[in-house]
């Protein structure tokens, strides 16, 4: 299973129904609504080859507990909202408590820097010196891919569908 966790309103539930959907670049009028995920969802999106594959979608507000899933988890995607620059922080303490868990240190993470369409979101320079995802991605032993999103949008979420697929394959080639 793959598990996606981030702050409260990064984007999660709109990401998932976007690729559960099937149609990550639907234009802007067609985004699905959503309400904010409160404890767990599962939920099941088809991806690449019409592949389905189960997420568990831990809401925001379930941060102090997100570790209790982790043996669960054969990949975390990790969601970071560009356009609050309040909230990053927290996702920046977030983030490294996670990759430093004993439980993900051999999972794959995707990192999704989502709402990159906001005007005045974050600039690449300012996440950078933020997160240092260069040095980040080269020190943590977690194999890490970064993807800058629009789940409104769908700038992007196709490459996020490859991700998921990728790791699923992974998980039915190691389990078999």
């Amino acid at each position: 299973m793959i598990l996606i966790i981030g702050p409260p309103s990064v984007g999660k539930t709109l990401l998932l129904k976007r690729l559960q959907n099937n149609h990550p670049t639907l234009i802007k009028e067609d985004v699905p609504a959503t309400i904010s995920t409160v404890g767990t969802n599962l939920m099941t999106v088809t991806v690449l080859k019409k592949t389905e594959v189960t997420i568990r979608e831990m809401g925001g507000a379930m941060g102090p507990i997100w570790h209790n899933y982790y043996k669960d988890s054969h990949a975390v995607m990790f969601m970071i909202d560009m356009s609050k620059h309040t909230q990053v922080a927290i996702a920046c303490v977030q983030l490294l408590t996670m990759l430093s868990h004993p439980l993900t240190q051999n999972v794959p993470v995707l990192i999704i820097l989502n709402k990159i369409d906001v005007p005045n979101g974050l600039t690449n320079a300012e996440s950078e010196s933020l997160f240092r995802f260069d040095e980040l991605t080269k020190q943590a032993p977690q194999k890490i891919t970064i993807i800058e999103t629009s789940a409104k949008n769908g700038n992007n979420l196709d490459k996020v569908a490859k991700w998921i697929y990728e790791q699923n394959k992974n998980e039915d080639i190691s389990s078999a």
